[in-house]
């Protein structure tokens, strides 16, 4: 069922279980027919639309230079695309199978108001064991990235971190940046900024990795499923034991937070769990989320580049 291929099949059980349709010990095929039968259609559509995009990883990046005149827009990015033959006008809003090649393709596109959503394809290889050989296996590796054509002019790759200079560099050639391709990721992940991060997003600590200027390099806490450590009793009586040796527990290298979200045209409950890296300076999700997520914590760090640019320019000022 290609229409639905994008649906993690958790979330497939989730909605069949709000609906009260079997969903235990049944292939996804039989319980998204039963869904269908039952009137859920539009609710399955919606629900592939929204992961079609998703990924782990979300980084932001800033061109330094505006974005160039034939793709200042969606409507005008869009047209250099299929001018320039990375997609046809049938592509627009739809997804499609490419034969797959080492070289990275476009296999989807999606305008949405002023952001435009493209899913990459390359083909990779992977050993398998095939009886007493080994082989080399093709299969079809997803990358998203979506461009936001705004005030504020952002790419954001939807890679691993240490991808983001090959994916920007395609992004950035495809809409006619000139070389070299500059830009700065936003927001700088500091402290401050991951606090402010899980303030916004409602989001507890189940996790943190803390640097401590000892033999011992650091230590990590983790709390129990749904503690949050930065309430818990228990911790803070560590903190302040640690404190009491005059070491410092407020040099935190990585956090794990969650937060529950619940989507309004489904009902299902969406358990999101993210890592911020401030060591390396880079967020990513611990497991695929859909796009009413992503957007909800994009406009959090969004808010968070926001604020960190005012109290830069007030702390220029009274320089």
């Amino acid at each position: 069922m290609f229409e639905y291929r994008n649906i993690p099949k958790k979330y497939i059980n989730q909605l069949a279980r709000i609906h009260k349709i079997k969903y235990l010990g049944r292939t996804e095929e039989e319980v998204i027919g039963d869904l269908i039968q039952a009137g859920h259609k539009e609710r399955l559509l919606y629900l592939n639309e929204q992961f079609k995009f998703s990924s782990l990883h979300m980084t932001i990046c800033q061109p330094e230079s505006n974005f160039p005149d034939k793709s200042n827009t969606p409507e005008k990015f869009l047209e250099t695309l299929v001018s320039e033959g990375h997609i046809t006008q049938k592509g627009i809003n739809n997804e499609w199978e490419p034969p797959l090649k080492p070289a990275i393709q476009i296999c989807a596109v999606k305008h949405d108001g002023a952001a435009v959503y493209l899913k990459l394809v390359e083909e990779k290889f992977t050993l398998r064991k095939n009886g007493y050989t080994t082989v080399s296996a093709s299969y079809a590796s997803f990358t998203s990235v979506v461009i936001h054509f705004g005030e504020e002019e952002l790419i954001q790759l939807r890679c691993p971190f240490k991808d983001v200079k090959k994916y920007a560099d395609y992004v950035m050639n495809l809409m006619g940046f000139a070389k070299p391709y500059t830009y700065f990721t936003v927001p700088k992940l500091t402290r401050e900024n991951a606090k402010q991060l899980c303030a916004l997003l409602s989001a507890g600590v189940a996790s943190k990795h803390i640097a401590l200027p000892t033999s011992v390099g650091s230590i990590r806490f983790n709390g129990k499923k749904g503690v949050n450590l930065d309430t818990d009793h228990t911790y803070q009586r560590i903190a302040s034991a640690f404190e009491g040796l005059r070491l410092p527990t407020d040099h935190t290298m990585d956090e794990t937070c969650f937060f529950s979200f619940t989507d309004q045209k489904t009902s299902i409950v969406v358990e999101v769990t993210f890592e911020v890296n401030i060591q390396k300076g880079y967020f990513k999700f611990t497991t695929a989320v859909p796009e009413a997520v992503i957007d909800h914590v994009l406009d959090a760090l969004v808010a968070v580049n926001g604020s960190s640019r005012q109290q830069q320019m007030t702390a220029a000022g009274k320089e």
